[in-house]
């Protein structure tokens, strides 16, 4: 393993046999320098931007996924694992693995639950449908060769040529479930062509003798080679001491491979192998198949601007907003506090305290200082810093992070945990029917009982029942977010159509941050004051600070020696003997809130020198949303704000409804859970400044975001404001939604039952079982898709109407 750098005045040299190596062998998403001598082929591991390489040899003629078997000892070099990990702290690393191999729920469990195989591994999550999985793992416990080892082990070597670069997506090249299907193939028309002997009524003994064993051999690639991953899956699983459905499917295989071999030897019949090759060989075809709709329908998330936030980007002496889809390697952005630092880099200006609970799920704050590197996910949780990013954002990164299980607290999907609790019973009752089956046909006719009981194993298959909730709900997902409602997974679809109270926050949420102005400013300002007053509030997100510094006009802009946010009251910043508070009148003159009069109130160095009214304008659509939603559920305002603004919401708001204020962010996590206890199941929609407890706390937190960077990562959805008219079509199509679901239920049902009555009678052969096992998969999600697609058409393009 070594770093190598590629101009054009240098070549690259063999360190297998010292030739010249060129650059023209492409393989996958990186390239590969191959020797012109001995044609080793060095793979690049990765590359950092500036031309640097990290590559590692390959013998001649050596498989890129040589399993368990390859050497990984490159994976000890630290510069090697810096580039490879996305997150890495004392106690906890982080990284994603591409993983061909992953086909089924199985597959999901088990990589799921690598962590009891060393305890070192902290956690992993898989994504299906990239073939990924994201693992977590303490580096003081075990390292990243002895994960990546423990993957290979278990039958999941990853692939490591990961170069980071911004390109089109890759499409995994994984030829192995190709060759597994060759070899079955090939196997199952030999077995099929030397049986035909046996078909027509040869009875030859010597013929039929020699003719068993040749069989005997085809077949045995089919079980070790083709068959191996759902073998290895049901051993694992086993040693887990867990049930998945590879059991029967293992159970039927080597019931037919030992069945046979024992009628061969003995002389006693002629076995099943050509049954054991050509249900192993559709099986494959299933699954190929299977991958190849899962590629074509992906609902892939990781899309450009999939967040709709920004950072300010600094540009000579200016700072300028810039979307995230544009940021470069090498620009200086200012991450103020509470907002998500978007991308790795260093520390430029300031002294960072970052708090990493959206990757790690610690909620500890880590002191960084300048010089320092931070990584991206984390949240600044102190004064403004000026970062200079080390790569371009990876967008698809934060999207994952959004997707973990971080920040769940116990928001479990009702659908989703009904599903599981079928799948587990699902495979012990129907390896009792198998069994039932095959003692009923060994008294009846024992030449149908072992091709009964292996049908029976294989034709019922919970996949179909597991695929309807990702494969319904998961499509809207993806036409949600062309609509931008960002979902964060297919289990807030079902909690949300669980909820009977909908709790909104005020600022930012029913009115509007862009259309935020000031009104009756009171103040006498000298413009060193201006400058300092404009510096203070330039460095919060708060759309009163915005307001506020939008009325300024242009000026300068003083860094502070302090700067200070107190969520829910105001900011204070120092400049040498300068004091600035910005905030609630009893904030700038330390008095009981109660006694707060209206307006954001400017003090310095004690003094009040300013007052500013903030005139707030409702969003569109608001009041025939609310008065809407109010028809079916307790609608509630709950508010950090003051109460002059109650006779104005009262005029539209339902009567019933409640309106809470003078909240600070502790007092609207306690009203949510006080709800919680009374029974309520909560969606609290709110702008994510000072109600990310709350919106963390809630069934379904739904962030309302604006064109800046206030996203939290502890909500399960995101609103882009422009779209908040439509929110409430939004909401009629995920209620119905459900409906589309009980169907791919049904269908799932009725094919299992009806297959099952078929294999039950001795009526279906385990080949044809095999065929029809992966139909019905494929079956629940095409109608899952046409069926969403239909029904997002409907609801999102017509009026607001009633629930």
């Amino acid at each position: 393993m070594f770093k190598l750098r590629q101009t054009p005045e240098t070549k690259i040299s063999c360190t297998h046999c010292g030739d010249a190596c060129e650059d023209d062998h492409i393989v996958h998403d990186g390239k590969d320098f191959c020797c012109n001598g001995c044609k080793v082929v060095y793979s690049v591991l990765s590359e950092n931007g500036l031309g640097d390489y990290y590559v590692y040899g390959t013998a001649p003629g050596a498989s890129q996924r040589s399993g368990k078997d390859r050497d990984y000892s490159f994976l000890e070099d630290a510069e090697v694992v810096s580039h490879l990990l996305e997150f890495a702290e004392d106690h906890i690393c982080r990284i994603t693995f591409t993983l061909p191999q992953i086909h089924c729920a199985s597959c999901i469990w088990l990589l799921e639950n690598i962590g009891k195989l060393n305890p070192g591994i902290l956690g992993s999550r898989v994504n299906f449908l990239s073939r990924s999985a994201t693992i977590t793992y303490n580096p003081a416990m075990v390292s990243l060769r002895q994960v990546v080892e423990q993957l290979a082990l278990i039958g999941y070597p990853p692939e490591l040529n990961l170069q980071k670069l911004n390109e089109a997506k890759n499409v995994l090249r994984d030829r192995t479930l190709i060759y597994k299907l060759g070899v079955a193939g090939f196997a199952f028309g030999n077995i099929m062509l030397l049986s035909f002997p046996e078909y027509l009524g040869f009875r030859q003994a010597s013929v039929k003798f020699y003719l068993g064993y040749i069989n005997i051999g085809l077949s045995l690639p089919v079980l070790l080679y083709s068959g191996y991953d759902y073998l290895r899956s049901a051993y694992w699983t086993l040693k887990f001491r867990k049930i998945n459905i590879d059991i029967p499917i293992a159970v039927g295989m080597l019931t037919l491979f030992f069945r046979s071999v024992y009628e061969i030897l003995s002389a006693t019949g002629e076995g099943y192998l050509d049954s054991l090759a050509g249900f192993v060989f559709f099986l494959l075809i299933g699954r190929w198949f299977q991958q190849y709709t899962f590629d074509s329908i992906a609902f892939d998330r990781n899309y450009r601007s999939y967040f709709p936030i920004s950072a300010m980007v600094r540009s000579g002496n200016e700072w300028i907003s810039r979307t995230l889809d544009k940021l470069e390697a090498g620009d200086v952005i200012l991450v103020r506090n509470e907002e998500i630092i978007p991308g790795d880099g260093l520390v430029v200006k300031g002294d960072a305290a970052v708090d990493y609970s959206f990757v790690t799920g610690e909620s500890e704050v880590i002191r960084k200082r300048e010089g320092e590197k931070v990584f991206s996910g984390g949240k600044n949780t102190g004064a403004a810093v000026q970062i200079m990013l080390s790569k371009k954002v990876d967008q698809s990164y934060l999207t994952r992070l959004w997707d973990e299980d971080t920040f769940r607290i116990d928001k479990e999907s009702g659908t989703q945990t009904i599903i599981d609790r079928v799948g587990k019973y699902f495979t012990m009752t129907i390896m009792t029917v198998a069994v039932i089956t095959l003692f009923y046909w060994l008294s009846v006719d024992k030449s149908m009982a072992f091709n009964a009981f292996t049908a029976v194993l294989i034709v019922a298959c919970p996949c179909a029942l597991a695929l309807a909730l990702p494969f319904s709900y998961g499509n809207l997902l993806r036409l949600l977010g062309k609509r931008s409602f960002y979902l964060k997974n297919v289990k807030v679809i079902d909690r949300i159509q669980q909820t009977d109270m909908i709790i909104f926050d005020k600022t930012g949420t029913i009115t509007d941050h862009r259309n935020m102005k000031v009104t009756n400013p009171d103040h006498n300002l000298d413009d060193r004051q201006t400058d300092l007053l404009r510096s203070t509030v330039f460095l919060s997100g708060h759309p009163a600070s915005k307001a506020i510094f939008s009325s300024l006009g242009p000026g300068t802009l003083r860094d502070p020696d302090t700067f200070h946010e107190y969520p829910g009251s105001g900011i204070e910043a120092s400049f040498g003997q300068e004091v600035l508070r910005v905030g609630s009148e009893a904030f700038v003159n330390n008095m009981p809130e109660t006694r707060s009069k209206p307006g954001v109130f400017v003090s310095c160095n004690g003094q009040v020198v300013a007052r500013f009214d903030i005139e707030h304008r409702l969003r569109e659509g608001v009041d025939t949303l609310v008065n809407t939603l109010g028809r079916k559920y307790d609608v509630i305002i709950l508010s950090g704000d003051n109460d002059r603004e109650e006779q104005r919401l009262k005029a539209f708001f339902p009567a019933h409804a409640k309106m809470i204020f003078h909240q600070t962010p502790a007092d609207k996590l306690n009203f949510v859970k006080d709800c919680q206890l009374e029974g309520h199941r909560v969606v609290m929609i709110g702008d994510g400044l000072n109600d990310a407890g709350a919106l963390m706390q809630s069934d379904v937190g739904i962030v309302i975001s604006e064109d800046n960077n206030n996203f939290t990562p502890a909500c399960d959805a995101i609103l882009g404001a422009s779209e908040f008219p439509s929110f409430l079509n939004f909401l009629n199509l995920i209620i119905r939604a459900k409906w589309i679901v009980s169907g791919a239920f049904l269908l799932s049902v009725m094919y299992n039952l009806t297959g099952l009555v078929f294999a039950v009678n001795g009526k279906l052969t385990p080949v044809v079982a095999a065929i029809l096992m992966p139909m019905s998969s494929i079956t629940v999600m095409v109608y899952g898709l046409v069926a969403s697609t239909l029904a997002f058409g409907y609801f999102t393009g017509k009026k607001s109407g009633d629930l």
